[in-house]
């Protein structure tokens, strides 16, 4: 059957696997980098333990204080990556910018990476 042909349920199925699919994938190798994950619907957190790794209670209260929510979204009829943040009063609502597309996980597990990277010690950034 084709895509115009499939019922609309079904198009809404196979979407949502879709979508979990590649958010499993990018949480996997998310994780191989260090880092933790969370998995919702259509968008995952991640962060990094090491941030949160502090004697400083200022630090322990804002654990986990360095992370990233990441959503993924049909766009033109391919899924992409976003980059989501809040806006800037509390109760506004999620901005998002574009990453790359979903299916490039290695380069948004890349970008995520760069962005939560925390130097140990004694480690130089070039």
């Amino acid at each position: 059957m084709t895509e115009s042909r499939m019922d609309p349920h079904e198009k809404v199925a196979r979407l949502e696997q879709a979508i979990r699919a590649r958010l499993e994938e990018l949480a996997e190798v998310l994780r191989g980098r260090g880092l933790a994950v969370r998995i919702g619907t259509s968008a995952l957190v991640a962060w990094n333990p090491a941030a949160s790794a502090t004697d400083d209670p200022r630090g322990q209260a804002m654990n986990p204080g360095l992370s990233q929510y990441v959503a993924i979204a049909p766009d033109g009829g391919s899924l992409n990556w976003y980059w989501c943040w809040t806006g800037p009063t509390r109760d506004a609502p999620l901005e998002s910018e574009y990453m790359c597309p979903a299916e490039q996980i290695d380069r948004a597990a890349t970008l995520i990476a760069k962005v939560l990277h925390v130097d140990e010690p004694g480690e130089s950034r070039p």
